[in-house]
């Protein structure tokens, strides 16, 4: 066992959490379905069954991406859908809410915006990592 599998195990964990707790709901502190719907819904101002095709959607890629990491399959791709969901999240979520209170009352915000861009450039820099070139 290396470095890249404790790596690859602790940034897996992050996502199947993120999946399952789509899921099932008070999961780890999950809103479950019905609150990860709303949520997502108001995020892309969408309601309905496109909210939970959105939802279900997210859920189980997170959930299978963070799966892939772990057990070590198809790298490039799973931390490239990762970036991307962390991209999405950034600029739709995280960004605008550090944006809201600049009094300094915000630190779980931010805090979780500067987790979320480590995260990014992380999954960006293993993702490049695992691109193979084909000749």
């Amino acid at each position: 066992m290396n470095g890249n599998v404790l790596i690859r195990i602790g940034i897996g964990i992050i996502f199947i959490w993120g999946g399952l707790e789509k899921f099932i709901p008070n999961f780890l502190g999950g809103p479950g379905l019905e609150g990860a719907t709303n949520f997502v819904g108001s995020v892309f101002g969408v309601t309905g069954i496109i909210a939970t095709i959105l939802t279900i959607g997210l859920a189980i890629t997170e959930l299978i991406a963070g799966i892939l990491v772990v057990i070590g399959k198809k790298l490039f791709e799973a931390y490239t859908v990762l970036t991307l969901i962390l991209l999405v999240a950034i600029v739709m979520v995280w960004l605008p809410a550090g944006f809201k209170d600049m009094s300094g009352n915000n630190n779980v915000t931010w805090v979780t915006l500067i987790t979320h861009l480590g995260l990014l450039f992380t999954l960006g820099g293993l993702a490049l990592n695992h691109k193979t070139i084909k000749e």
